[in-house]
């Protein structure tokens, strides 16, 4: 009777441990699905510009934009009827492009954080900034200048994501910026520990 009840015990046992590790297996693949969020840019709150390189007057290579955006949570028509955020981003320019009917453009080294009521992401990439001849025109040489969405989002362009504090600690992904009316941020997060 022994010699039967230990090839059964045993049996038992290594059947109890691999269904545990394939259940802790389980989990850990669970944990690398992404957690995909859209954030609406309601509405540019402030905009200045850092003329620093050459103190023309005019934005040039080196030069830089920084702004406030209010963000909604919500999607939709009526997204941006309550913002629930914020975001403060910086565009220094690294390039100028080929004036296209009268609006300046350029590339630019896009870095800025939105600030949710659950935690801050940080969003880092390559990014674009259009400026139109009669916003150049009203422009200082340094000081506050009335850009829209449209000209701080004109096209769409990637980032990385990295979280910073509150529900976003320990995770990182990416960031598609989507121009439009009103533009949207698809962001997709995933758990770095």
């Amino acid at each position: 009777m022994r010699r039967c009840l230990a090839p059964l015990v045993a049996c038992s046992l290594f059947t109890v441990t691999a269904c545990s590790t394939s259940q802790g297996l389980r989990s850990g693949s669970e944990q690398d699905q992404p957690t995909a969020m859209t954030l609406t840019l309601c509405k540019v709150q402030r905009a200045s510009f850092d003329d620093s390189a050459c103190d023309d007057g005019r934005p040039t290579v080196g030069d830089s934009y920084t702004y406030t955006v209010n963000v909604s949570t919500a999607t939709g028509p009526k997204a941006c009827d309550e913002a629930t955020g914020q975001f403060f981003g910086v565009e220094e320019l690294v390039q100028e492009l080929p004036v296209d009917a009268g609006v300046s453009k350029f590339l630019t080294n896009f870095q800025g954080t939105f600030v949710l009521p659950d935690g801050n992401l940080q969003l880092r990439s390559m990014g674009f900034v259009s400026v139109k001849a009669e916003e150049m025109a009203q422009m200082n040489r340094t000081g506050p200048v009335a850009l829209g969405l449209g000209d701080l989002f004109p096209k769409q362009h990637e980032a990385s994501v990295i979280g910073q504090g509150g529900a976003y600690t320990g995770q990182i992904g990416s960031a598609v910026v989507e121009p439009g009316n009103p533009p949207v941020v698809q962001l997709k997060l995933f758990k770095r520990f």
